[in-house]
């Protein structure tokens, strides 16, 4: 896939992205990726590789345990009133006005396919597939750990297909067309600010409003709550301790915990570059990043993070 075509258009990712619904992906990704600023390639990472290596093997137990055709459509499909709305469907069903959306999962996360559930990143993705094609139907084929199959029909319901519609052209008019960043900032978006804000450029603190206050306030509140609930979970872990003894671990019909001795080699550093500092620097590596740190001025009391 064109890399560089896909920054023109919202593309079926993308889908549940920009709505701030996509456990892996955010807004503030998806606006970076779109804007030519620096974003993360992850199409080398291992389990893309392989979810793109075993789209043909999922393609294939589908056919098998349908008994449809299905073959693969080599272009992007665009929405027929909006340009920057693309699809690159997985496969087309033949004799049918339908799309096949296949993906792979570990054995890990089969819990999330119990009693016919389907992540909410894969239907808005098959939901933005039928906007954009016009298609009837989308089928969502998940092989799960190499030892399970599952698929799901989802129909063409346009009471669904024009809040989404909707949704996704104010946010490419809001935020490719006029540029504006998103202001749906999450958690995960770590790694995406340092990359886009990688070293402070002057030494003067910007003034805040009062909604910076009220961040400072939660984050305040939240940190006080992790405190005791980490001297909770401490607590707890050590009751069990006390349990299991001299044993090397214990276990009850629901859950199972091991308290095993294991060694750990660490390197004196100070002592190795006083002593050796040819060799401390032969095999130093340095690298930087923001750190944020913050005050309250009213208790003195220093945080980072």
């Amino acid at each position: 896939m064109d890399l560089e075509k896909r920054k023109t258009y919202l593309g079926g990712t993308d889908a549940s992205a920009v709505l701030g619904l996509n456990r892996w992906r955010t807004p503030l990704m998806v606006w970076m990726e779109k804007t030519g600023h620096p974003a993360e390639d992850i199409s080398d990472k291992l389990q893309v590789k392989l979810g793109v290596k075993l789209e043909q093997t999922v393609a294939d137990l589908f056919e098998e345990e349908t008994g449809k055709k299905v073959h693969k459509v080599n272009e992007t499909i665009f929405h027929p009133e909006y340009d920057f709305l693309g699809a690159n469907i997985d496969r087309k069903v033949e004799g049918e006005r339908a799309i096949l959306e296949c993906k792979t999962t570990s054995a890990w996360k089969a819990q999330e396919y119990k009693d016919g559930n389907m992540p909410a990143e894969y239907i808005l993705q098959c939901l933005h597939y039928l906007m954009v094609t016009g298609y009837d139907r989308a089928y969502l084929a998940v092989l799960i750990g190499n030892q399970d199959f599952i698929y799901q029909t989802i129909e063409r319901d346009d009471l669904k297909l024009k809040p989404l519609l909707e949704k996704e052209v104010a946010w490419w008019r809001e935020h490719i067309v006029k540029g504006s960043m998103p202001t749906q900032i999450m958690a995960e978006d770590n790694k995406a600010l340092q990359m886009l804000y990688p070293m402070e450029t002057t030494t003067s603190l910007v003034q805040l409003a009062d909604e910076a206050s009220v961040l400072f306030e939660q984050l305040e509140a939240f940190e006080q709550d992790q405190f005791i609930l980490e001297k909770k979970i401490d607590e707890a872990k050590n009751k069990l301790k006390a349990m299991i003894g001299n044993s090397e671990g214990c276990q009850t019909p629901m859950y199972q915990a091991t308290w095993k001795k294991q060694s750990i080699t660490t390197v004196n550093s100070k002592k190795l570059k006083e002593e050796k500092p040819e060799i401390f620097t032969a095999y130093s590596k340095s690298s930087s990043t923001r750190v944020f740190r913050w005050t309250n001025t009213s208790k003195k009391s220093k945080k980072g993070a």
